[in-house]
């Protein structure tokens, strides 16, 4: 019997039904996630790339007569040049329609332009770790190669100040020897900011109390001798195995918390991050305004230079393509735009009337459960969509600024069959763990049992997932002895 294999190759066609999303929507994705300053950073490189398109003038009034035009044709078929021409004006005019309806924006005097720009250039950068502890070495070094190489040592310390390069790997690019090196490792661990040129943690704690006059003291002991049980608060064994009381470890202990934990972080300049808000939202006569914030934003227009241009008879092709091309996805830019600002006020206004006593409240009782899907649903979006629109967004209120998403909460059910959102039970799990005697720490059963007691059905899980999300250490590990 004969078992014989063949390949046989046959073509087959089928119907593929796939998503292509275009430059546009792409565009527009990417626009409604940037927040605000972002966005005003992105319209400004548009600006750059884009020679139609020019910032308007203040000081031109928006036409009163602007109407709204209709959508473009298909853009990939050729339009007449009248027609493209009118499609042009109409275009202009329809950005100071939107720029007539936005927030008013005025642009800086003469004399705040120079005084912004003293500002800035008054602006002084402070030093970075590297250059700080290399100007230190240049002052100890006891000679040139030891400066060298203490230079060398230097750049490999990381951004907490600690050296996680094996010092054999720097043996061989330097030629010097293990104990070369570790002297000269052993002049920047006295430099400042205490604690830095450590390997890991635990020597930085050490060389931080020891810098500090402290090789004596129990803390040092404890951190030379019992890191790992120090990190998980075994107190009594502490206590036994130095042959001290349990009430002098946790004396040590508040004084170990006083250290830094990541020297370098002590140097250098400041990453600020500023928030300005995408939305405000205005107590109006028991009423709330929301206005989208745009007085950040460049308000464009198609440039009168490049229209008029396109009406030469003389022009080239080449040329007429180009600056179609370029009016095409400055309209783009402009439409995008307008739809950003438009999909955040729609969902500002669902959250503002679902969250009204919230607003109108104090603390967190009036927060109410809300998801995306109920806000997308009612703004007529997807909820990907949403969560994209919220991303990075924060709301100014009279009660103060907030991300957006901290009003997305989910359900708890109540006792009484009602609805509260999660953040109540959190805000309430925060007050039970506050309020506990340090001693006999509340267990996650207790705490379920009490949150059940004020009418919220909750499981342990959900509590040992919430009291992870805020942070708070298991009941064990919240002993005080």
């Amino acid at each position: 019997m004969e078992l014989r294999l063949e390949q046989v190759q046959s073509q087959v066609q089928k119907q593929v039904i796939t998503i292509m999303m275009s430059p546009q929507m792409q565009q527009a994705i990417r626009l409604l996630q940037l927040p605000i300053l972002e966005l005003n950073q992105k319209i400004e490189e548009e600006l750059a790339q884009n020679p139609v398109l020019e910032e308007a003038p203040v000081e031109e009034p928006p036409s009163p007569e602007a109407e709204l035009s209709p959508e473009t044709p298909a853009e990939t078929k050729e339009v007449e040049f009248d027609k493209e021409f009118d499609i042009l004006t109409k275009l202009d005019d329809e950005w100071r329609d939107f720029f007539r309806q936005t927030a008013p924006y005025r642009r800086r005097s003469e004399d705040e332009e120079d005084k912004r720009a003293f500002l800035e250039r008054s602006i002084t950068r402070d030093d970075t770790l590297e250059e700080q502890l290399s100007h230190q070495m240049m002052l100890s070094a006891a000679g040139d190669e030891q400066k060298k190489l203490g230079l060398f040592i230097i750049g490999h310390l990381d951004e907490n100040g600690f050296l996680s390069t094996d010092i054999d790997d720097l043996c061989r690019p330097t030629g010097k020897s293990y104990e070369e090196i570790k002297e000269v490792l052993e002049i920047i661990q006295t430099f400042d900011p205490n604690g830095v040129g450590a390997r890991n943690l635990q020597e930085s704690l050490l060389i931080q109390l020891r810098n500090l006059g402290k090789e004596d003291s129990l803390a040092y002991r404890m951190v030379e001798r019992h890191f790992s049980e120090l990190a998980k608060k075994r107190f009594p064994k502490i206590a036994r195995d130095l042959n001290v009381s349990v009430e002098q470890v946790q004396d040590s202990v508040q004084g170990i918390a006083k250290l830094v934990r990541r020297p370098g972080r002590l140097v250098g300049p400041e990453h600020t991050q500023y928030v300005v808000p995408d939305i405000t939202l205005r107590r109006e006569d028991g009423d709330f305004e929301i206005v989208v914030n745009d007085d950040r934003i460049p308000h464009l227009r198609i440039s009168d230079f490049y229209r008029k241009m396109m009406s030469d008879d003389n022009l080239t092709s080449d040329v007429r393509e180009y600056i179609k091309e370029k009016i095409h996805a400055g309209r783009w830019l402009i439409k995008n735009i307008d739809q950003r600002q438009q999909t955040l006020y729609n969902i500002a206004r669902e959250i503002v009337r679902i969250q009204k006593k919230f607003f109108l409240s104090s603390g967190s009782d009036g927060l109410k459960p809300l998801t995306m899907h109920q806000v997308a649903e009612v703004v007529a979006l997807h909820e990907s969509t949403v969560s994209r629109a919220i991303a990075n967004k924060y709301i100014e209120t009279p009660r103060g600024l907030f991300p957006l998403k901290y009003f997305f909460t989910t359900a708890i059910e109540t006792n009484d069959g009602g609805e509260v959102s999660s953040r109540q039970v959190k805000h309430l799990l925060r007050e039970l763990v506050d309020r506990e005697d340090r001693k006999k720490p509340l267990s996650d059963e207790t705490l379920v049992k009490l949150i059940n007691e004020r009418g919220m059905k909750i499981a342990r899980r959900t509590v040992a997932k919430y009291r992870k999300e805020l942070g708070i250490l298991p009941s064990h590990l919240r002993k005080q002895f």
